[in-house]
């Protein structure tokens, strides 16, 4: 009973279109408007941190000589992922290549 109820799911699906794998159209990234809506308020445009929230919280300056010196791409990911300490996970938010993309724009102010 199970396998025929398989088989007529997947007939259905295919008979009215529907597909779990479509992502819908590419839209290009745009890493510093998406730090401009998900990072900027905390970590600043230049990304040395919010002077009147770094009073009250520890806020990474990505002009810190120590964090360029351990800013790797993966690193970055993973924590715009899952989030650390006060700052929010965006995993759920944002998809992979999102998240590469703000990575990447960290990494850039990090190198000015």
């Amino acid at each position: 009973m199970g396998r025929i109820r398989q088989v007529f799911l997947v007939a259905a699906c295919a008979w009215v279109g529907c597909s779990s794998n479509d992502a819908g159209p590419a839209i290009p990234v745009d890493p510093v408007a998406l730090y401009g809506q998900m990072c900027a308020r905390c970590h600043g445009v230049d990304g040395k941190g919010d002077a009147t929230l770094k009073l009250q919280m520890p806020i990474q300056d990505f002009s810190d000589p120590a964090f360029k010196m351990r800013a790797k791409a993966e690193e970055i990911e993973t924590v715009i992922m899952g989030g650390r300490k006060q700052m929010p996970a965006f995993g759920g938010m944002l998809s992979v290549a999102k998240i590469q993309a703000v990575a990447g724009h960290v990494r850039r102010l990090a190198a000015r």
